[in-house]
């Protein structure tokens, strides 16, 4: 079956993105991909282009993005995706609400993957939570090729050109903090090579220095009056201003933990959905690591990253694990929203599902009926999702030979449908007369059963389409 591409998608934001964040996300991709900046590939650009401003034309306008909504539902129910469901009220136990890394395509790279490439001529590093451009000042990045030769600075230039690119400028990937590193953080960038047991840069990631000076900081802000100064990394000798009155600049910015961990949380996502589990589990550790310290990640997004970890340790087997996870996750829904509350079910609902999958039928006989009377004490809720736990629920009362409360369920549900409750769901609500009915014969009491079965002959629909123009209307 063809994939579904929406316009989500082209804008890489998810379905509940905030307005604030489809127009940051239009406006990095097009300029990412403006054709002027990418004549190598000057067709591709003006195609994706295209694509971009069809989007962000939809999405920018709250009617037409309501018709996408709808049509993205509809799409997704007749593909056997999911049941429709409004698309003004999305799930977020299941969608990580990025604020940062919306419209990036994070990949790990370099020895040992300790980079993550942004696809925008940056990286971050996993070690030290820094972003830094991959190429010098004076050079362009394009492709993923950096073009050009680097500037040269004197102190004063250099201080000035910092000031023009934050200040005056727009910054650069949505951010205007970048700066000059300090000797420190420049020399974490340089790794002795395995063959020469030299210091330099990875040039898999980063653009060739040719071992020339850089404008750093001091470590202590507090010395030197801030002054920059310049070192040569490819020795371990810093040189006084006298000695080097010009050296070059790369940008950095940071540690940016925050962005570090959604970088994290895209990567795992993409491992899951390539079934790469190992590396998925990795990166939603490190992350769950970094989240430590609060005010790093959002309490919504925190139990998105503890849920994925339910989803990778199930996958690989490790069912006790994943059920500790989901515990953790339900565990901090009920300090976030209270013990009644819609995303509680969820969760509910999700250990329900890990219990039955791992043939512990009792346990989640309990928590589907913990969910089931969750749902009484709210005052909307989904009556798909009603219908959905009751029919678990009364399978595993049937099996568990508790037919008087499995009768007593289904009874309380059909007297509550209503006229509009027949037809509100016909194929899931007819089929629960046929079954309260055998529930009364197998209890003795046949006689109530027997009006069960012809209100369920009545109101079924008839077993061939052809059959319909013979279907009894009314009693």
């Amino acid at each position: 079956m063809k994939r579904l591409r929406t316009h989500y998608e082209n804008l890489q934001v998810t379905e509940n993105a905030s307005p604030e964040v489809i127009r940051g996300a239009y406006k990095f991709l097009s300029q990412k991909w403006h054709p002027d900046k990418n004549q190598h590939q000057r067709e591709k650009a003006e195609r994706i282009t295209k694509i971009i401003n069809d989007a962000y034309t939809v999405l920018s306008d709250p009617e037409r993005r309501r018709e996408h909504d709808t049509w993205i539902a509809n799409q997704r129910y007749a593909r056997g995706f999911q049941p429709p469901e409004p698309a003004v009220r999305p799930n977020p136990a299941r969608r990580y609400a990025y604020q940062y890394s919306y419209a990036l395509m994070p990949a790990p790279v370099g020895r040992g993957e300790r980079f993550i490439d942004l696809g925008d001529g940056t990286v971050m590093d996993m070690k030290t939570g820094l972003q830094w451009f991959v190429h010098s000042v004076g050079e362009s990045w394009s492709g993923g090729t950096v073009y050009g030769s680097p500037d040269v600075f004197s102190a004063e230039s250099a201080m000035v050109r910092l000031q023009h690119f934050n200040g005056n400028g727009n910054g650069y990937a949505g951010f205007r903090d970048w700066r000059i590193p300090s000797k420190k953080e420049l020399k974490s960038l340089y790794a002795r090579s395995l063959v020469s047991f030299r210091r330099g840069l990875d040039e898999s990631v980063f653009s060739r220095d040719y071992k020339a000076p850089y404008w750093t900081l001091h470590d202590n802000p507090w010395l030197y009056e801030g002054r920059p100064r310049v070192v040569s990394l490819s020795t371990n000798n810093s040189s006084s201003d006298s000695d080097e009155p010009f050296g070059r600049l790369r940008w950095v910015r940071g540690p940016d933990t925050a962005l570090l961990i959604e970088l994290l949380h895209q990567m795992a996502r993409e491992n899951m959905n390539q079934r790469v589990f190992d590396k998925a589990m990795g990166h939603l550790q490190a992350a769950l690591k970094l989240t430590t310290e609060p005010g790093r990640v959002e309490p919504g997004n925190l139990m998105v990253i503890l849920r994925d970890l339910a989803v990778t340790c199930f996958e690989i087997r490790d069912h006790e694990a994943a059920e500790g996870w989901l515990l953790k996750v339900l565990e901090k829904k009920q300090q976030e929203y209270g013990y009644t509350h819609m995303e509680v079910f969820n969760t509910l609902v999700d250990l329900a599902a890990l219990q039955k999958s791992t043939d512990r039928l009792p346990q989640a006989r309990d928590t589907l009926l913990e969910a089931y009377d969750l749902l009484s004490g709210l005052d909307e809720y989904d009556q798909a999702a009603q219908l959905g736990v009751l029919y678990d629920l009364l399978v595993l009362l049937i099996w568990s030979r508790d037919f008087a409360r499995a009768e007593a369920l289904m009874t309380d549900y059909v007297e509550g449908l209503g006229d509009e409750g027949f037809t509100a769901l016909p194929e899931r609500t007819i089929l629960m007369f046929l079954v309260l009915g055998l529930l009364r014969e197998t209890m003795g009491q046949g006689d109530s059963a027997a009006d069960l079965y012809r209100l369920f002959l009545r109101m079924a629909p008839p077993p061939l389409a052809s059959a319909g123009d013979f279907k009894r209307v009314g009693g």
